[in-house]
């Protein structure tokens, strides 16, 4: 539409109105309202007689036809009225008009002041009439899609009245006509193929139109089915016996017996109108499209639209399809291709590039100027021997032509540039495992894997949908496996199909050993591997920047973590962090790795495989060996300071000396996010290391868990602790590592005791206090001392607890350890309570909480101002209990320590509930809840429910809004 300003300011800028479809306006290039129905068909008689003026009694007609109301002039008065406050620039009740104006005994709309889409639409019928006749039956089929591209729906759609029903008919019939002389220009130019779609779907649009039938018949036997052309007559002399009583035309029947005699004269293509002899064939290159496509019902829209764009506009110059390996690109490519064939009456070419071919030199650019000119009919002595001259002539070629050349599997824009750059109509299509994204007037679609059900169908087409359905979950499980790509899920199925005696299930075994997964995924001289070997080597041949890409994937296989950093690859590799992110740039924009967020890339399973066998096959094991420590001291360095900058007052766990410095935070939220996000990673790498022969690599591994602490611990990642903690002990053991021993023991005494398996833990805390003494380690003594202190109050042995923390306070006075001298009274204190003497307990926490608050020290100020809730609470004050509760929540969710949370979520309910606050108690309740599925901290459980029991007792008319609360976070 036309991008007026304002409505009417020219004749260069009129209103513009659609009738070939439902019916609409714009002024201005802005959609305008255009009244109830008998008003716009008043609009469309005007426009029916553009010019001429239209008296009262033929508009009326037009509208009503021969029995119009009483009020019809009145009426139509109005509708003159409501046209005219759309339509006039200037819009007055009584003029002066200039669009819609009055004249002697009725209305005219003035010509030039409103464009309309039917007198396009004939324009460009007329043009295609005279370009044929001409012998230009290219240019003839240009202007009949330009007028069919006018049409969105049926004629004056929703438009009442004589006039509309008459006009509909008219344009319906230049329409029908109009499609028929374009499938005749079809086969006039030999594109039978085309000629034959067209015509199936006119003739189910329009079953009784005898042209149609005919035009049909001739393309089907061109086609080479002789059968369904005869078949086609007998079809139509059906329905006109049984719908109107007659038999076939002449013409219809002539084409009949010439079909049956199969006559030679209807292989001749020639110009009908004129006679002449029409050029060769358009070229029609394109592999046959898989007959098992499956999923990228969106992407195919997307490139469909930019090849045949439903305005009727020219199409995208180069259209990039990129992707992983084995993501399913040509096959895509080939489907969307023979989707928009039509809108390429020229000729559709194909070029495969060998850019990623085992074994095979890649086309050099030249050589594919040569397949596509000689394909346009440039005869092989005529060929230039230049690039840049091969590349001008391929350009004087395509003038004034629609092609379409699909570029199969490019090395990437270097091996294409000299073919791009060509004249408006054509299209450059291209596959390639390299972005394209830089490359001029280019669309890059990025495929991406299939979605589970779509690799589920893909092996149900390629194996038998019983074979498949009978187990789904394996079959699902095979899915993932082949990690959702269409090249392994070809393969697999290759494989059930080789092995009819193997269940999915089997395959899904053989496949999740990952030492075979990619030997499994081989069929013939198709495999994950090879295709992937092809992405490595043309990295590891190219330019500088190629080959640290190269040796980044072989180094990415030391390392088992499922996301990666510049700052981590940059430990991986032992350089820079801008040549890190330089490389797994370059490996992003050839789809070996993903970018997931932004600075953060992953491997998928499958490519992840492939830089294992790399870093093998490679590296030396001393390469792998130095990387993989490299990585965790960058790891353990980095994780402990994050710590320390999230709480300073905590204590680190011993840490050997390496060369690695660890990432700097400004923030202390830079450190929280680091150690959320990267905590997989750190665990997986430490166990990772932990399960190595290699001593020095398996030490240091377990020194990354130790690192971890106070994450695990504040976080409630109690099962992570316990797993890690058990391989540091067993690492400990075999390396007859005395420290590393007592620090497992320790921490996993530590776990066990928030996994609620206090006996079980107990031995593990009295072997680390036997260990530090024996190493004579004093403030290892002093910990374990106040560690065992804890698990005994677990245990409800509250004198030998209170016994061990005055032995822990004892030594954290002569050493000097002031955090020490907290915990040991936080404890005691605790001891104190159990054993009933409130005032000891009272004097010992407040002087806790005045030595953490002191020393700024916020996980013991949470931990004293919650001990000190409940020893209010046991005096039977709730309202001082309910402050320092207040201010403990603030404290736990600022420094992230999601047990005290919980707990004291917990104990707010119970003060609520305390001072008769129903809704308070019950939200802070709910908010415990919540809380502890976040935590996954399962002993927090039996507190919540009970406390919401205990609410229900109290407040019985909460009952309903407590079943209809989520419960199902307490069976977990």
């Amino acid at each position: 539409m036309d991008n007026a300003n304002e409505c009417g300011t020219s004749q260069d800028l009129p209103s513009r109105l659609r009738l070939l479809g439902p019916l609409a306006g714009w002024c201005g290039g802005h959609p305008i309202e255009l009244g109830p129905p008998l008003q716009r068909a008043a609009l469309c008689v005007l426009v029916g007689h553009e010019g001429r003026v239209v008296p009262k009694d033929v508009l009326i007609s037009g509208l009503w036809g021969d029995g119009p109301p009483n009020t019809a002039e009145q009426s139509l008065y109005t509708y003159i009225a409501g046209l005219r406050r759309v339509l006039e620039p200037h819009p007055g009740r009584r003029g002066p008009y200039i669009i819609l104006v009055n004249r002697s005994r009725g209305y005219a709309l003035e010509r030039g002041k409103v464009r309309v889409d039917v007198e396009d639409f004939e324009r460009h019928l007329a043009e295609a009439r005279r370009l044929r006749g001409a012998s230009d039956l290219r240019g003839g089929l240009r202007a009949l899609d330009a007028a069919l591209a006018y049409w969105s729906g049926p004629a004056l759609c929703g438009v009442p009245g004589p006039f509309a029903a008459a006009e509909r008919a008219r344009l319906e019939e230049l329409r029908l006509s109009a499609r028929e002389d374009h499938a005749d220009m079809l086969l006039g130019l030999g594109l039978h193929q085309e000629a034959a779609r067209t015509l199936t779907e006119l003739a189910a649009e329009a079953p009784l139109r005898e042209r149609t039938r005919e035009l049909l018949m001739l393309a089907l036997y061109r086609c080479g089915r002789q059968a369904d052309a005869l078949q086609t007559y007998l079809d139509v002399k059906r329905l006109l016996a049984e719908r109107l009583g007659v038999d076939p035309g002449a013409t219809l029947r002539e084409r009949y017996e010439l079909i049956l005699r199969a006559d030679p004269s209807l292989a001749r293509v020639q110009d009908r109108a004129s006679g002449a002899e029409v050029p060769a064939r358009p070229p029609r290159q394109l592999p046959r499209a898989a007959s098992v496509l499956v999923g990228r019902a969106e992407e195919l829209v997307r490139l469909r639209s930019l090849l045949s764009p439903w305005d009727g506009g020219p199409p995208q110059a180069v259209i990039a399809i990129t992707g992983a390996p084995g993501a399913g690109k040509s096959a895509l490519a080939v489907q969307a291709a023979h989707a928009s064939s039509h809108a390429f009456p020229d000729g559709q070419l194909y070029v495969n590039l060998q850019g990623a071919t085992p074994g095979v030199e890649r086309l050099k650019p030249i050589d594919v100027l040569g397949r596509l000119l000689r394909a346009l009919g440039v005869p092989g002595e005529a060929l230039p021997s230049d690039e840049d001259e091969a590349a001008a002539v391929l350009r004087d070629r395509l003038e004034g032509r629609r092609t379409l050349i699909l570029l199969d599997d490019a090395a990437g824009p270097e091996q294409v540039r000299a073919l791009l750059g060509l004249p408006s109509g054509n299209t450059v299509l291209i596959t390639s495992r390299e972005s394209h994204a830089a490359t001029d007037d280019c669309v890059q679609l990025v495929l991406g894997r299939l979605l589970r059900s779509e690799a589920v169908t893909m092996l149900a087409k390629l194996v038998r949908a019983e074979r498949i359905a009978a187990d789904p979950a394996a079959a699902d499980r095979l899915a993932h496996l082949c990690d959702l790509l269409p090249l392994a899920l070809r393969l697999a199925a290759a494989r059930l199909a080789e092995r009819p005696d193997w269940t999915v299930r089997d395959l899904g075994t053989r496949l999740e050993d990952r030492r075979r997964t990619l030997h499994e995924l081989e069929s013939g001289r198709s495999a994950v591997r090879s295709s992937l070997e092809l992405s490595y080597e043309s990295l590891a041949n190219g330019n500088g920047l190629d080959r640290l890409a190269a040796r980044t994937m072989c180094h990415l296989g030391v390392l088992h973590v499922a996301s990666l950093t510049a700052e981590l690859v940059s430990a991986l590799l032992g350089e820079p962090v801008d040549a890190a992110e330089r490389a797994l740039d370059r490996l992003a924009r050839a789809h070996l790795v993903e970018i997931s967020e932004p600075g953060r890339y992953r491997l998928h399973d499958l490519v992840r495989l492939f830089t294992i066998e790399l870093a093998d096959a490679r590296l030396t094991p001393e390469t792998r060996k130095d990387a993989l420590l490299r990585t965790l001291g960058f790891y353990g360095a980095t994780a402990r300071h994050a710590s320390t900058v999230l709480d300073p007052h905590r204590v680190q766990l011993p840490w050997p000396a390496v060369p690695q410095r660890p990432l700097a935070f400004e923030t202390v939220d830079e450190a929280r996010n680091w150690l959320a996000e990267e905590l997989p990673d750190v665990v997986a790498a430490a166990t990772q290391a932990m399960h190595s022969e290699d001593d020095d690599v398996a030490r240091l591994g377990a020194y990354v868990g130790f690192a971890l602490t106070w994450q695990l611990a504040m976080g409630a990642h109690h099962r992570e602790q316990r797993d890690l903690n058990r391989q540091a002990l067993g690492v400990g053991e075999r390396t007859d590592d005395q420290g590393i021993l007592s620090l497992a023991h320790g921490q996993l005494a530590h776990a066990l005791l928030n996994l609620g398996k206090e006996t079980e833990a107990l031995p593990h805390q009295q072997a680390e206090l036997e260990l530090r003494r024996a190493l004579r380690d004093r403030f290892g003594e002093m910990r374990a001392l106040g560690n065992l202190g804890v698990v005994l109050l677990k245990l409800e042995r509250y004198a030998e607890a209170r016994e061990r923390t005055k032995a822990q306070r004892a030594i954290a006075r002569e050493i000097g350890s002031d955090v020490g001298e907290r915990h040991s009274l936080v404890t005691e204190a605790t001891a104190c309570l159990r054993m009933g003497d409130l005032t000891a307990a009272m004097s010992l926490i407040h002087e806790q909480l005045a030595l953490a608050q002191a020393a700024g020290d916020r996980y013991h100020e949470a931990c004293g101002l919650t001990l000190v809730s409940e020893l209010h609470l046991k005096r039977g004050d709730p309202q001082t209990a309910k402050s320092y509760l207040e201010r403990g929540l603030r404290v736990a969710r600022e420094i992230g320590y999601r047990i005290s949370e919980c707990e004291s979520l917990v104990m707010l309910a119970r003060v609520h509930r305390l001072l008769n606050e129903p809704a308070q108690a019950l939200a802070y309740a709910r908010e415990a809840l919540a809380a502890r599925q976040r935590s996954g901290y399962k002993n927090l459980s039996p507190l919540v429910e009970d406390e919401l029991s205990a609410i229900e007792t109290a407040f019985p008319e909460l009952r309903a809004a407590r079943e209809a609360s989520p419960r199902v976070a307490l069976a977990g």
